[in-house]
C-alpha cells in the first residue's frame, strides 16, 4: 500500500487553533507542541512508506518501536497513524501522553486495548481528542452525529501478519466511558460477533445506509474511541465502529 505524506499544519492553522487558549504562554506551548509532534508523525509516515513495492515497512517501524501493531487510516479524514500495543509493565494509558518513540507527548499515540489484538475479531483503539481536527482522533469527536458520520470514508487497517483490509463505517454513538457493551474481544465464531454487532448498532445515533447488512456480513471489527466533549475530564466517549 502506497503511503500518503501527512499534511503539514500551516502557521495560520496553528494560530487559529490556539487563539482560545487561556494565556499566551499556554497558546505558545500548545502551538509548538503540535508543530513538533506533527513533524514526528510525518517522519514516521515517511519511514513506513519506504518499503519496496509501496507497502508498509514494518521492519523500519519495529526498529523504531517494537510496540507497533497496526497502521490505521480513514478516508476523508486526517487519521493516518501507527497503532501500538502497550508493553507489559506500562502504566495504564501510557500512550495517552507518550508518542510513538515513547517520549512524553501532548498528543500521545493511538493504541490498542490490551484485551484485544490487531488481528482479532474486535480491535479497540484509543486516540486523543485535541480540539484540532487534524490531530489524532479529534475528527471523530462528534461522529455520533449523523451528518458528521456520513462524511467518513472507509478505513484501511494494516497489520504485519495480515496486510491491509478495507473496513466500512457502520455506526457511531456517544457513551459513558464505562460503557461495557463495547468491551468484547472473544467470540465463538462469526455468528456471535454479528449478533453482538446487531445489538450494539441498535444503540447507535448515527448509522450507515445498509448498517444491518454490514453487521450481518461482518468478520472483523475495529472501533476507534475518543472523547466526545470539548473539555478535559469529561466522561463521554465517541465510539465509531468499522466492519469488514
Amino acid at each position: 500500500m502506497k503511503r500518503r505524506p501527512r499534511r503539514k499544519r500551516k502557521a495560520l492553522d496553528i494560530i487559529l487553533a490556539v487563539i482560545c487558549a487561556s494565556s499566551l504562554a499556554a497558546a505558545a506551548l500548545i502551538g509548538w507542541t503540535i508543530l513538533h509532534e506533527g513533524a514526528v508523525y510525518s517522519e514516521i509516515s515517511a519511514e513506513a512508506g519506504s518499503a519496496e513495492g509501496g507497502g508498509i515497512d514494518w521492519e523500519a517501524l519495529r526498529a523504531r518501536n517494537p510496540d507497533i501493531s497496526a497502521w490505521v487510516s480513514v478516508e476523508g479524514t486526517p487519521i493516518d497513524y501507527p497503532v501500538v500495543s502497550p508493553r507489559e509493565g506500562d502504566p495504564q494509558g501510557f500512550y495517552l501522553n507518550h508518542d510513538f518513540d515513547r517520549n512524553w507527548s501532548f498528543a500521545g499515540c493511538p493504541y490498542l486495548d490490551p484485551r484485544g489484538t490487531a488481528d482479532g475479531r474486535h480491535a479497540l483503539v484509543y486516540g486523543h481528542h485535541l480540539n484540532f481536527d487534524g490531530e489524532m482522533f479529534t475528527y471523530l469527536r462528534d461522529a455520533w452525529r449523523q451528518e458528521k458520520f456520513d462524511a467518513l470514508g472507509d478505513m484501511r487497517w494494516s497489520t504485519p501478519a495480515e496486510g491491509t483490509v478495507s473496513l466500512h463505517p457502520a455506526f457511531s454513538m456517544s457513551v459513558d466511558k464505562s460503557f461495557a457493551d463495547i468491551q468484547r474481544f472473544d467470540f465463538n465464531g462469526t455468528a456471535e460477533l454479528r449478533a453482538w454487532l446487531s445489538a450494539l448498532s441498535a444503540q447507535a445515533t448515527a448509522k450507515a445506509d445498509g448498517c444491518d447488512a454490514l453487521c450481518a456480513g461482518a468478520k472483523r471489527v475495529v472501533t476507534l474511541v475518543t472523547c466526545s466533549a470539548n473539555f478535559a475530564g469529561g466522561r463521554a466517549r465517541t465510539l465509531t465502529v468499522f466492519v469488514g
